[in-house]
């Protein structure tokens, strides 16, 4: 296999990691508007809605181990020359802020969320609350994260 061919595959992996991502965490914060508003009207499908956050966030370190596989494959194909480029150093930023952020912000919050929320019954407590504000922020900052790296990657500011 040529190294043009290696290169376009390697790319393929790449947006495919981050398509997988994106379309997770948007997918995640769909879900969290709808929970949020059934939360309110306290409907019984609440809970269900909590398992199902639970189980998208697992694609995202699919996504992510698919992205960094193909990112070092980049690298190497194209022998680093784009490392001293702003742009994909600004990116490489970027991309190690959603797993921090990811760790730090969201899991915490969802974890306040879901042990706030164990009284069956009850409706959103001030704890609930102050949770699910900070995880809305939690999935704008997200969302304006993959936004700016596309930025950067189409453009290619120098």
């Amino acid at each position: 296999m040529d190294i043009f061919t290696l290169r376009q595959l390697f790319l393929v992996f790449h947006l495919s990691g981050m398509v997988l991502m994106i379309g997770t965490t948007v997918a995640e914060f769909v879900v969290f508007r709808v929970f949020v508003k059934l939360l309110n009207s306290q409907d019984k499908a609440v809970a269900g809605m909590l398992t199902l956050m639970s189980g998208l966030g697992k694609l995202l370190p699919v996504g992510g181990a698919l992205l960094l596989v193909s990112a070092i494959g980049l690298m190497a194909v194209t022998e680093g020359i784009y490392l001293s480029q702003l742009w994909l150093q600004l990116k490489l930023a970027l991309i190690l802020l959603l797993p921090v952020n990811g760790m730090l912000v969201g899991n915490r919050h969802m974890k306040r969320l879901k042990s706030s929320l164990s009284i069956e019954g009850e409706g959103p407590n001030t704890a609930a609350q102050s949770s699910i504000l900070k995880l809305s922020r939690f999935y704008l900052v997200q969302l304006l994260v993959f936004f700016s790296i596309i930025i950067l990657a189409v453009f290619k500011f120098t």
